[in-house]
């Protein structure tokens, strides 16, 4: 089931981003975000009440940007991204969003084709993004084409 995140799905979040990401983006900014940023919207994929996966996005105006994306791996390549994913973009289409900007490793090879199936494009590098890895930025034109499962 994919709904907001909760407060009391933070610590699930956390401890899910360091065992996938091996980094966190930390409880308090999470919490920030949850509580007081109107900009902010959190997603979890819940299944069998444990979080399996969680996407953390801005939308300001008509763009939007995507700050956090996982599925745990025992999750991966079951659809479960595909679905938390698609059910963004369409989340974005109804608040009249135009882009979608996000940046990903240049080695996650598996990430970038996934945003490309969407339609994303790289716009351009950024040296060292992730200190020691350039991260590409893709754009994403949420209107472009139709995200219904």
């Amino acid at each position: 089931m994919i709904r907001k995140a909760e407060v009391r799905d933070l610590e699930q979040i956390v401890e899910l981003e360091n065992r996938v990401l091996k980094s966190t983006l930390g409880y308090s900014f999470l919490l920030q975000e949850l509580m007081e940023n109107e900009f902010s919207r959190i997603l979890v994929f819940e299944e069998d009440l444990k979080i399996i996966g969680y996407i953390s996005y801005r939308v300001v105006d008509k763009n939007s940007e995507l700050l956090n994306f996982l599925i745990d791996e025992n999750y991966q390549r079951l659809g479960y991204g595909s679905k938390l994913f698609s059910d963004v973009l369409l989340n974005l289409k109804e608040e009249f969003v135009d882009t979608l900007i996000l940046e990903v490793r240049e080695s996650n090879i598996n990430a970038i084709n996934f945003y490309k199936k969407y339609g994303a494009k790289e716009i351009k590098r950024s040296k060292n993004y992730y200190i020691d890895e350039d991260a590409i930025i893709m754009l994403l034109e949420v209107n472009q084409n139709d995200y219904t499962i």
